[in-house]
């Protein structure tokens, strides 16, 4: 085959990008909040959402005050379909398309091996850790296959080594990482 494919621009003026947990305490940076403020530098437009406010909205502030991009912030619990739904629908209202998800949203969860772990916080981290994305990707897809051209859009889901290797004294944490590895390898996220 000889077909030749455009060389895709690596410039995000234009695009809008939602970020999952892109708060942090204060002027703190996790990875969210350095999602958020990269994906402003490459030229994006970006909804900072977290179930805070105040630390979505300061994430916000930190993208206007370097210049890079405009930003908005977006109080919303990922688990929650409805609250999924109204992400979206202020992304739209803001900047009138999605380009980018990047899920972020994680905790440490239940604690203990799984003889000794409560079933209940388990069920409650793998909800926050895993079915956020889903639920996420779900509301967003359609809206990404929307656009026009090569590039339609992008799904990121944080995982970790330790989803890979373990690692970690409880079982939660490595078990809910890795199933975001596997369901993105099995292509469960691919948009094309």
């Amino acid at each position: 085959m000889t077909e030749e494919f455009p060389r895709p621009t690596r410039s995000l003026v234009g695009r809008v990008a939602i970020v999952s947990g892109a708060g942090a305490a204060g002027d703190g940076i996790g990875n969210g909040r350095a999602s958020a403020i990269l994906l402003a530098e490459a030229g994006a437009n970006v909804v900072c959402v977290d179930m805070k406010h105040d630390l979505a909205q300061r994430t916000a502030e930190l993208i206007e005050e370097d210049g890079h991009g405009k930003a908005v912030a977006v109080e919303a619990d990922v688990t929650s379909e409805d609250d999924a739904k109204k992400i979206v629908s202020k992304t739209l209202e803001a900047f009138g398309r999605i380009d980018i998800l990047v899920n972020v949203v994680g905790i440490g969860g239940a604690v203990g091996t799984s003889e000794e772990v409560d079933m209940v916080e388990w069920a409650k981290g793998m909800e926050i850790n895993v079915a956020s994305m889903v639920i996420m990707a779900k509301y967003c897809i359609p809206h990404m296959s929307k656009n026009e051209g090569q590039w339609r859009g992008s799904i990121v889901n944080m995982a970790s080594v330790a989803g890979i290797r373990g690692g970690t004294p409880h079982l939660l944490y490595p078990t809910s990482k890795g199933a975001i590895v596997v369901s993105c390898v099995a292509g469960h996220f691919q948009l094309i």
